[in-house]
């Protein structure tokens, strides 16, 4: 199991991958697939901001709530090419991009360990109620 504080650390840095992978797998010229990635990857970057975990800025986000987030944008990053109707004009790298992002965004809420609020220490419950950092 993942525990749920690297769920937290990937999040960000899949937010900066899907954001600089157009560039890096090429498909920068195709505006779809280009602007479903950076749009992706600042909405992960966003929302992982304000979820009610370890590394955010504002805890409004139940991790339920981030979980379904992170399930439904894998799942279109593994449709977008055929909704979206420029799978065609990927190669095999490419589309195995949105498949491997699409399937890893998945996989990392299937085997993320989540702490819920009864499982929280008394310290960490103070902290979100005081809006302080939770302990490393």
């Amino acid at each position: 199991m993942l525990p749920l504080r690297a769920h937290n650390v990937i999040d960000y840095l899949a937010g900066v991958f899907l954001i600089v992978a157009p560039w890096l797998f090429d498909f920068d010229d195709l505006p779809a697939a280009r602007t479903l990635f950076l749009i992706g990857g600042i909405a992960l970057i966003a929302y992982s901001l304000l979820t009610n975990y370890y590394y955010s800025v504002a805890r409004l986000i139940p991790l339920g709530i981030h979980m379904t987030l992170d399930t439904l944008l894998g799942l279109f990053m593994i449709l977008a090419p055929a909704l979206l109707g420029y799978r065609e004009a990927l190669t095999r790298t490419q589309y195995a991009v949105h498949v491997v992002v699409g399937v890893g965004l998945v996989g990392f809420v299937a085997l993320t360990r989540p702490r819920t609020e009864a499982a929280k220490t008394a310290v960490d419950r103070a902290a979100i109620r005081q809006d302080l950092p939770l302990r490393f």
